[in-house]
């Protein structure tokens, strides 16, 4: 996923959180959202990973004291969220945080926000050194690569391309590298680089199915907990008898405040996941980074990784038979057997190579076969003609011994 597409999508979803509630038995939420507060109870927004919130009800008697974070706060929260893992972002995405940073710092000159700026751009600016003296370096070897491609080697050399991505995206964002996956099984289907990207492909796809699997759960859990906690409060206040006018009231503001919070979230994180799902197929892809907490980018990338972890289970494992075709026909072509590298093309079209990287190998072995052909009949004529010649010598000799014969 594009890291500049990243801190856009972060402006819009509300992932700083900076509150704290402490209990009287001790337990501290920090970090979280204070959603709703009633004279009854507290509703709270409370971290759990994978960009994943419980939506936890505390009693008001059990609350020993709330501490509402400052704008100060929730923008230091927002910058320490935002500003993680700068290691996985690119130069350009580098430099364009650092712009967004000083800009940070000289609009908080002191405070918080400042002061987790001033860390966000150290780390920044030292990453942005390295990442430009590596893409320097990557960029005259890609360089010195290219120079060396020629017509033979370019579907391998452009396989292995995507290869490379695709190992160094495995660690780091296995979603990003099954996109890459796709653009290499699509482009290069019976390359070399395929065949030695299959055995990480199948399992990536097994582990994010299954780890997808457990995020579904745990948000539809945290869901069904907040409606459950909701349908118990509205039961109660229902059910109290001793309630005046003004306190159901109270109760039924602060209920219909929570469910139109609940509702407008998920739907803020529905309309995220869909500006993302419209750039993405818009690439041509399928595989993408789901959106923190939106139950239909889970869902949907869920299809996807079951889909592509059966069907990578279940197919024959990748044999580079493309690129081993693709060897040997040239090799043919340079010991002049052009009938056998004719042969050979038939496996090019079987193991699904692009006709783009075998036009000119076909055009050699049929340049080379007329030339054969030529030459086979050149030489057949020239047999010939020596033939007649040896046969006319022969009867000229005859006829020369005959006449001889005749005169004694």
């Amino acid at each position: 996923m594009n890291k500049s597409l990243i801190l856009v999508l972060t402006a819009f979803v509300p992932l700083a959180a900076a509150d704290e509630v402490k209990l009287k038995d001790g337990t501290v939420y920090k970090n979280c959202t204070v959603e709703v507060e009633t004279p009854e109870s507290v509703s709270l927004l409370v971290p759990v990973s994978g960009g994943i919130k419980d939506s936890v009800t505390v009693k008001r008697d059990l609350i020993e004291s709330i501490r509402k974070a400052t704008p100060d706060e929730l923008e230091a929260a927002r910058i320490g969220k935002m500003y993680a893992k700068p290691e996985t972002m690119n130069a350009g995405d580098l430099e364009k945080a650092l712009a967004d940073l000083d800009k940070t710092i000289k609009k908080n000159p002191q405070g918080l926000a400042h002061d987790a700026a001033v860390k966000a751009r150290a780390r920044v600016v030292v990453l942005l050194e390295e990442k430009k003296l590596t893409e320097e370096a990557q960029a005259a070897q890609d360089a010195r690569e290219e120079a060396e491609v020629t017509v033979r080697t370019k579907y391998d050399h452009e396989a292995n391309k995507l290869l490379k991505r695709f190992k160094a995206l495995a660690v780091r964002n296995p979603y990003q590298a099954m996109a890459v996956y796709d653009r290499l099984r699509d482009g290069y289907p019976g390359s070399a680089a395929l065949a030695d990207a299959y055995p990480d492909a199948a399992r990536i796809a097994g582990q994010l199915n299954r780890k997808l699997e457990v995020m579904i759960a745990a948000k539809e859990k945290s869901l069904e907990k907040e409606r459950e906690a909701l349908r118990k409060e509205e039961e109660k206040r229902r059910g109290n008898p001793k309630l005046t006018k003004e306190q159901r009231q109270v109760l039924m503001d602060a209920f219909q405040k929570r469910q139109t919070a609940i509702r407008e979230r998920e739907n803020q994180l529905t309309e995220v996941y869909r500006a993302l799902r419209k750039k993405v197929k818009e690439r041509g892809d399928r595989w993408f980074e789901p959106t923190a907490g939106s139950l239909e980018a889970m869902r949907d990338l869920k299809l996807v990784a079951a889909t592509d972890a059966e069907r990578l289970k279940k197919q024959d494992p990748e044999n580079g038979a493309g690129s081993a075709a693709l060897e040997k026909a040239w090799d043919l072509c340079d010991e002049k057997k052009f009938d056998e590298a004719m042969e050979v093309l038939t496996e090019l079209r079987t193991a699904q190579v692009p006709r783009e990287y075998y036009e000119e190998l076909t055009e050699t072995v049929r340049v080379g076969l007329r030339e054969q052909r030529a030459r086979e009949r050149a030489e057949r004529a020239e047999a010939a003609r020596k033939a007649r010649e040896d046969r006319d010598k022969k009867r000229q000799e005859e006829r020369e011994a005959a006449a001889k014969a005749k005169k004694k």
